[in-house]
């Protein structure tokens, strides 16, 4: 009896150590992993290329300025053969116009915007419903070059009234247009050069009806050009 009662107490012990060695070892792997470092997962970093973006939404007709533009990164496997990298160097589309509107950030192309000297370049810098007309200026109706494009002039007729009863003839002038937009002296659309050049032309965006205006007023006598201020007031009615 006493045998038997000794077999059971020692296949408990055996029984009782076997299960606490295996909680003591699980207890140690566990510490092991908590004391090797996780290694961070590995980014992958697609390569990507400066590329020229609009800076905020631009709308046609748009004369560019360093202000409405601004390079960014773009995936370098969506770079298109139109799109201008920073690696060319100067883009040199300073005083160019956009020919249809740009969202912000979104690549500028050369199929999107008109340079100077470009064919259609007059025509993308119309405002919507405007015509350009030219006329005849020199030195003295053209302010001696110091009207540059952007502008904003009055049309001065000068023209000859004659008395037929009396056999006299007067001259006179009249204003026929009111604060038109020049587009263009001679071939020249942009101001950043600042130098005062003599033309002999002057072109103007005006409406449909004031085409045949100056068109008849350019038949009739001299046409000058009067220079207006920067600021919005004017002096009083023409």
């Amino acid at each position: 009896m006493i045998r038997i009662r000794t077999l059971v107490l020692l296949t408990v012990a055996v029984a009782s150590a076997g299960v606490t060695t295996a909680g003591a070892n699980r207890w140690l792997e566990v510490q092991r992993q908590r004391a090797v470092p996780t290694a961070a997962p590995v980014v992958v970093q697609n390569p990507t290329t400066r590329i020229l973006v609009a800076a905020a939404d631009l709308p046609a007709g748009q004369i560019l300025r360093a202000q409405h533009l601004a390079w960014a990164d773009w995936p370098a496997d969506g770079v298109k053969t139109d799109f201008v990298r920073e690696e060319s160097g100067d883009h040199g589309l300073d005083g160019a116009v956009v020919r249809s509107s740009l969202l912000a950030g979104e690549p500028v192309t050369d199929r999107r915007v008109v340079k100077p000297g470009d064919r259609g370049f007059l025509a993308a810098i119309l405002t919507p419903g405007r015509r350009a007309v030219s006329v005849e200026v020199d030195a003295a109706t053209g302010i001696a070059g110091l009207v540059f494009p952007g502008d904003r002039i009055d049309v001065v007729l000068t023209h000859v009234i004659s008395q037929e009863d009396k056999g006299a003839r007067r001259r006179a002038s009249e204003t026929v247009l009111e604060d038109i937009r020049v587009l263009a002296l001679d071939q020249r659309v942009d101001d950043q050069a600042g130098k005062p050049a003599v033309a002999k032309t002057a072109t103007l965006e005006l409406t449909a009806k004031q085409v045949e205006v100056v068109t008849v007023a350019a038949q009739l006598g001299r046409l000058s050009l009067s220079l207006r201020s920067l600021a919005a007031a004017e002096d009083g009615p023409a």
